[in-house]
């Protein structure tokens, strides 16, 4: 099964970008199509696992878009996957430097801050915040940044699924009664609450009943904007419609917000769209300039806090399991390679026994009998993919056949823990089995290979969720029964698959 129709997040940052050309100045359209050329140039090694190179490209764009938090999302990513030892894979293995991957994972988490502090509602960054704090070992801190990413995005799996693996954590190393966290200063809690203060709401009361000015109350909103309650887009200020006259009809949802009749989030996008528009006109930090020496400041505070972790984890001597499994399997699979990788069988079908096939002189339908051997899944594997290998063998035995003779045929599989006696093999693999292959199988009978996972989402190994791969393998087992290709891309024999997911890739 191939992987020609997936695009890459990535190529979507980009169309997004060329996209945006099209709704705005001819200046800033300029500026836009040389950024979305520079990330389409910094595209090429990220896929390829050669961090290095892309963070290179990342910095010389940061030096021109100071404040674009899509770049420092990027960076992150690629410091994060460069500590692991599984984006090796994709590399030269000679001459290979040794890496601190405890100062890696710290600069990954300051890009992702600093992508946070521009955009607060960045999935991204926050599941790379997660992640980063669990490479840590602050699991607990880790949790809060993935909640805070369901909040915004419920549905998101990726996110999920890590969950799912710190829940797993603590109950393996009972961290409720033994974790350790590192102290986060006080201040460093509060610049992360973005919650709005009590002055703040009081004064739209008292504005609204002229009981102070329109200076106190633009204030209170310009605070909400500095500390990023109201996360405004510079760019958008349409500065063309002020007037420096606030509309009398704001006065009364203020009353009401004060009052608690309307929603702190409705009034916040309301301000948010009325700044934006300048129908309210505040002191808004538009300077890229002074916005990237504030994100300096506050990232230098949050790199402290960092260090101390990184201090408590050599005094504590603190083991740390990384809540992406994604490496420790690869690395197994290298380990135990023969185990898995079944590469000298692929071409011998002939050693395999044939198919069993009769007819059921109820129904006259011929009985096409399979025996399958099933192997093994490495330990810590996270997915369960042999239970879920049973839909597969539903769906094809659900299916009723025609066949030469005008007979009906139908399909059934049974395990056996016996190769001798199986006509197929299972076997689960990481190894590349050709450019934008996902699966293997020989007609008829023979080895069937299903990818758990590859290098096409960023560049590192990522496994697949358990819906992708059993959509590898249903596809697999159709052509262990003899089936060919599709040229209906409805079908399940389809070549190519457009719906590639991964379980714990960040740009998922």
């Amino acid at each position: 099964m191939g992987q020609s129709m997936i695009e890459n997040t990535i190529k979507l940052f980009t169309i997004f970008l060329l996209t945006a050309v099209l709704f705005v100045g001819s200046a800033f359209a300029q500026d836009m199509d040389e950024l979305a050329k520079l990330l389409a140039e910094a595209q090429e090694p990220f896929l390829k696992g050669e961090y290095e190179k892309a963070i290179k490209i990342y910095d010389e764009m940061l030096k021109i878009y100071p404040t674009d938090s899509k770049i420092f999302e990027l960076k992150g990513v690629a410091l994060s996957n460069l500590r692991l030892e599984s984006t090796l894979a994709m590399q030269p293995q000679q001459n290979v430097s040794p890496r601190d991957q405890s100062n890696l994972n710290k600069l990954s988490i300051l890009e992702f801050y600093k992508a946070l502090e521009i955009n607060p509602k960045s999935v991204l960054a926050l599941n790379g915040i997660g992640l980063g704090f669990g490479n840590f070992g602050e699991y607990s801190e880790a949790e809060l940044y993935f909640k805070k990413s369901l909040e915004i995005d419920p549905n998101n799996l990726v996110t999920q699924n890590y969950l799912i693996s710190l829940e797993k954590l603590k109950k393996k190393y009972s961290l409720s009664l033994f974790e350790k966290p590192t102290m986060k200063p006080n201040f460093l809690q509060k610049l992360e609450e973005r919650t709005i203060p009590y002055w703040v709401k009081n004064n739209a009361g008292w504005w609204s009943d002229d009981k102070i000015s329109d200076v106190d109350f633009i204030t209170g909103i310009e605070y909400l904007i500095k500390n990023k309650i109201i996360d405004l887009s510079s760019q958008n200020i349409n500065k063309e419609n002020s007037s420096g006259v606030i509309p009398s009809w704001i006065k009364n949802n203020a009353g009401w917000w004060s009052a608690g009749k309307i929603s702190d989030g409705d009034f916040l996008s309301g301000l948010k769209y009325l700044i934006e528009n300048s129908i309210i006109k505040v002191n808004a930090q538009t300077d890229s300039e002074l916005v990237q020496k504030e994100l300096e400041r506050k990232a230098w505070n949050f790199e402290q806090y960092l260090k101390n972790i990184q201090n408590d984890i050599k005094s504590q001597n603190r083991y740390v399991e990384n809540i992406n499994p994604s490496q420790y399997v690869v690395i197994k699979y290298w380990k135990d390679y023969h185990k898995w990788n079944l590469t000298q069988f692929l071409d011998m079908s002939d050693i395999f026994p044939d198919r069993n096939v009769w007819v059921d002189p109820e129904t006259d339908r011929y009985v096409i009998e399979y025996q399958v051997y099933v192997n093994d899944q490495p330990d810590g594997l996270p997915i369960d993919h042999v239970s879920t290998l049973e839909n597969s063998f539903n769906i094809w035995e659900e299916v009723e056949y025609d066949t030469t003779d005008g007979k009906k045929a139908v399909v059934t599989f049974d395990t056996t823990g016996l190769k001798a006696k199986a006509n197929i093999w299972v076997t689960w693999v990481v190894r590349n089995l050709g450019d934008g292959v996902l699966g293997h199988a020989n007609l008829g009978k023979g080895v069937v290979e299903v990818a758990i996972g590859s290098y096409g989402c960023d560049g590192g190994f990522q496994l697949f969720d358990a819906d992708t791969v059993e959509l590898i393998m249903t596809h697999e087992l159709g052509h262990s029964l003899g089936l060919g290709h599709s040229d209906n891309p409805d079908k399940i024999m389809y070549p190519s698959i457009s719906n590639l997911d991964y379980a714990y890739c960040l740009l998922n």
